[in-house]
């Protein structure tokens, strides 16, 4: 994945500078402390978290999506996925499914916790699931 945006990373390699960077930031905190970097190129963004987990290491996470297209003015928009989710009901049902607390969600989105909890309980009705094992499940098979 990370070819895309750093053709020199490869398997067992260090990590390209930019990466080092963000990690070492991230190193010198205490554990818990996040840094992230975005990248954009080639159609796609590739999002980079970097948490302090102590005793120097760090954990990565990535997450690579395609970039929204423009839109054009006069245009129809596109349908709504058949699930009934939201735009944001989607993002936060995805970062549930990937593990993060309810608190986590709220700070990489930028919004309350309680709207997060909010978001939750209309994902699970929609969906037709109680909680987020069946949540991360229902969205693994679709």
């Amino acid at each position: 994945m990370l070819r895309v945006f750093f053709s020199d990373a490869a398997d067992g390699q260090a990590l390209p500078g930019e990466l080092r960077g963000l990690s070492d930031a991230a190193q010198n905190g205490s554990p818990g402390i996040r840094r992230t970097l975005v990248l954009e190129g080639q159609g796609e963004r590739l999002r980079i978290e970097v948490t302090a987990v102590g005793k120097g290491r760090t954990q990565l996470h990535l997450w690579r999506e395609p970039l929204p297209e423009p839109v054009q003015v006069g245009t129809e928009t596109q349908a709504a996925p058949a699930d009934g989710l939201t735009q944001r009901e989607r993002e936060v049902a995805l970062l549930v499914a990937d593990g993060l607390r309810s608190r986590e969600v709220a700070e990489r989105l930028g919004i309350a916790s309680q709207t997060v909890k909010s978001h939750l309980k209309t994902i699970f009705d929609k969906l037709g699931v109680r909680n987020r094992v069946e949540l991360a499940r229902r969205l693994v098979q679709h």
